[in-house]
């Protein structure tokens, strides 16, 4: 006689094992192309067929003789022999580019995925990453880790290590979906960047929170802990509606503090008034059920009246 107790766990077992199989589907992979690696690895003769694989990448104002000097150029090569050992396993940071791109596509359905491009090639700061729809391009030399670069104030260098590549991809490529304001008002500035970082922290999950605010820890739990003092200053002082431009520079702008002209500044993170537009931004989000795609579209000043922004003493 069958012992139905026996039957039935067995059937389960076998069910949840069939269950799982089809429920597995193919790991997705993102190509990255590795140009810095091909350049460097290229000679003097295959350096043309580089120039036709990727001719945006040689501009032609620089002679190919030019280009091959760069092969032999001392500080060129220690540059990428030190790139190459940071980035030699890419794969963390691919997954996190990935996640990215699904979110997006998730969001937004006009968007495609560029082609993504490494690179060495001594950018400046605000040029780290590159994105031109069907191209975005990471200047991984850029992202050697703090210590690579004394040269540089702090509050910058603390931005140039791995960790900030999947935030400043997300970063750069949410600017191209928000809209900037025609409104000069330091308010519509702050929901401007509100938005851009509440879309950042759904495209990178996985970032902490001062990479997303480009700050240190201590900063950023500096403001959260003085955040109704801060409101209060922005309140009592008729900035949120002032068009002066010496706000953005003082709130806005990327900075090593913000600029209350008091003795608590460099307590303070630079560009508050980003980080107060994202409580804004926050606040809208949890108060109205509205999606991202309607977020972005939505007029400043509705966000800040229908936010309910009040922080507690």
């Amino acid at each position: 006689m069958i012992d139905y107790k026996i039957y039935s766990v067995i059937l389960c077992f076998f069910l949840i094992i069939i269950i799982g199989c089809e429920s597995k589907k193919p790991v997705e992979d993102l190509v990255i192309h590795r140009f810095e690696n091909e350049f460097y690895n290229s000679n003097e003769e295959n350096l043309k067929l580089l120039v036709n694989k990727y001719p945006y990448l040689f501009p032609e104002q620089y002679s190919m003789e030019t280009w091959k000097s760069f092969l032999k150029d001392s500080t060129r090569l220690s540059i990428y022999d030190k790139s190459s050992r940071i980035f030699n396993n890419f794969e963390v940071i691919s997954k996190e580019i990935l996640e990215v791109f699904i979110k997006l596509e998730g969001i937004f359905p006009e968007f495609k995925r560029p082609k993504v491009i490494t690179l060495n090639n001594q950018s400046e700061y605000d040029d780290r990453v590159i994105y031109a729809d069907s191209l975005l391009l990471i200047s991984l030399d850029s992202y050697l880790g703090r210590s690579f670069y004394p040269e540089l104030p702090e509050y910058i260098s603390l931005n140039m290590s791995k960790e900030y590549i999947s935030n400043d991809i997300a970063e750069k490529i949410s600017q191209s979906f928000v809209y900037k304001p025609n409104d000069r008002s330091l308010l519509a500035e702050m929901i401007y960047h509100g938005k851009i970082l509440f879309l950042n922290e759904y495209l990178t999950p996985f970032n902490k929170n001062h990479i997303k605010f480009h700050s240190n820890m201590s900063k950023i739990k500096w403001a959260e802990e003085n955040e109704y003092n801060i409101w209060s200053f922005f309140v009592e002082n008729d900035f949120l509606f002032s068009t002066k431009n010496n706000l953005k520079s003082r709130f806005i702008y990327f900075s090593p503090f913000s600029k209350f002209n008091l003795d608590i500044d460099k307590d303070s993170p630079g560009s508050i008034g980003k980080w107060l537009g994202y409580k804004i931004v926050n606040s809208y989000m949890k108060n109205n059920d509205v999606g991202l795609n309607q977020l972005i579209k939505e007029d400043f000043y509705k966000i800040f009246n229908k936010s309910k922004y009040k922080p507690n003493k």
